[in-house]
């Protein structure tokens, strides 16, 4: 767990060293992060363990491979494109400058626009952010402001950041700053976290912690044999993050993206690995309440009636009523290229253990390129995602439950569709 006096400590000898720069004497420590083009949203989830320092940061990152890997992380060079920071003194460092100070939203983005949520409503429209890299520099081009100033032109008020590979300040202070490896890696700092999170709230948008698991990894998850080791370490990382940073920084929820569906034995052992994902829930739910974070969730939206499992109590129940129970909010992955086909996928069975457990239902969208050509709208077009995304609205705003909105995955395959 996160220590304030490790941490202080180390802040202290970071500043000796800035004192030494001023002789010519500073080893080269740059806010820099590296530049790679976009990783190209997948169906899976890849999870990467990274050797940083003298510990390990479990990382969970999209790739077209589902392999799980460990593996030392190796250096690149850098550029200072898109953020600045503020040089720490002694104690905590300051968070850092995301983007432009002088950004100004309407500046931006031009491109089309959802009517889908207006400005004030209660109603939630989230979106997907998995390349955390995105958040220092611009990712094929397109910059954090860029992205903000569409997901503020479109009235979003969440998003869902994958903080995966957000290194541990402690660790970083421990070794004076992120080194060339790190930024190899993709891994990002804490204070460009903070920083980005501070601005989304100056627009009304919160900021959930994203992790997952798909494929191959996924299993290493969700079995209780493993004593749930990944969403522990996660959840730690993220209680040490809450535990230091400002009001504005923080994270408003944890949210996991864990699909065993995906796994390739899912059909021969759908209800072993729904209980087991039963369990899963049940113990991060107990994980959240510990550090005063909701719960959210993203579910494939073809769980039935015949999908039960034992609650904490032992009594056989839907996997959805365990779901809606222990989260505070589900993302469906409601995938379909109409409205009407994603309501229906969102609802069918969702809808009545939502309102029955009080928790909030979010249809999904997608807009990422893939096979299944009826699952996303990137082959549609942006007038055709418009159009279907009002239709789903009003089927929301028809369905009798106060507690449900949409999301849109993920905010490049977005940009690129609507820009």
């Amino acid at each position: 767990m996160f220590r304030i006096n490790k941490m202080v400590a180390a802040a202290t000898a970071i500043a000796m060293l800035t004192v030494l720069a001023s002789c010519g004497k500073k080893p080269d420590q740059s806010e820099t992060s590296s530049s790679a083009s976009q990783s190209t949203t997948t169906q899976g989830l890849e999870t990467t363990i990274i050797e940083t320092s003298s510990k390990q940061t479990t990382t969970t990152t999209e790739a077209p491979s589902m392999n799980t890997t460990t593996k030392k992380t190796v250096g690149s060079k850098t550029s200072k494109s898109s953020t600045t920071t503020t040089k720490p003194s002694l104690g905590i460092p300051s968070a850092a400058q995301v983007g432009s100070a002088s950004f100004k939203p309407g500046t931006l983005f031009k491109g089309a626009t959802l009517d889908y949520r207006k400005a004030g409503e209660s109603f939630t429209l989230g979106a997907w952010w998995w390349d955390l890299k995105g958040i220092v520099e611009p990712v094929n081009g397109v910059s954090v402001d860029m992205i903000l100033d569409m997901l503020i032109a479109n009235n979003v008020n969440e998003i869902y950041l994958d903080v995966s590979k957000m290194l541990p300040l402690d660790e970083e202070l421990a070794q004076g700053g992120l080194t060339e490896d790190d930024k190899k890696a993709g891994l990002v700092s804490e204070r460009h976290v903070r920083g980005f999170i501070k601005k989304c709230n100056k627009y009304g948008i919160r900021v959930s912690a994203l992790t997952g698991a798909a494929g191959d990894s996924v299993l290493r998850w969700i079995d209780p044999a493993n004593k749930y080791f990944y969403i522990k370490s996660f959840i730690d990382k993220i209680a040490a993050y809450q535990s230091y940073v400002a009001a504005d920084e923080k994270f408003s929820a944890i949210h996991l993206d864990v699909e065993p569906h995906t796994h390739n034995s899912w059909e021969k052992n759908r209800a072993k690995y729904t209980q087991w994902l039963a369990g899963f829930v049940i113990e991060t739910r107990k994980l959240c309440d510990k550090v005063n974070l909701p719960l959210e969730f993203d579910i494939w939206s073809w769980f039935r009636d015949y999908d039960t499992v034992k609650d904490e109590t032992g009594a056989t129940v839907n996997i959805l009523d365990v779901m809606t129970k222990n989260c505070s909010a589900l993302g469906i992955m409601s995938y379909f290229y109409t409205g009407a086909g994603q309501f229906d996928r969102a609802t069918d069975l969702e809808l009545e253990y939502a309102k029955k457990n009080n928790c909030r239902l979010i249809a999904g969208t997608e807009t990422i390129k893939l096979p299944e050509r009826n699952v996303t709208y990137y082959y549609a077009g942006k007038e055709k995602l418009i159009a279907e995304q009002s239709i789903l609205r009003s089927k929301l705003d028809e369905c009798g439950y106060k507690k449900v909105g949409g999301a849109i995955h993920h905010v490049y395959a977005w940009y690129a569709l609507v820009k």
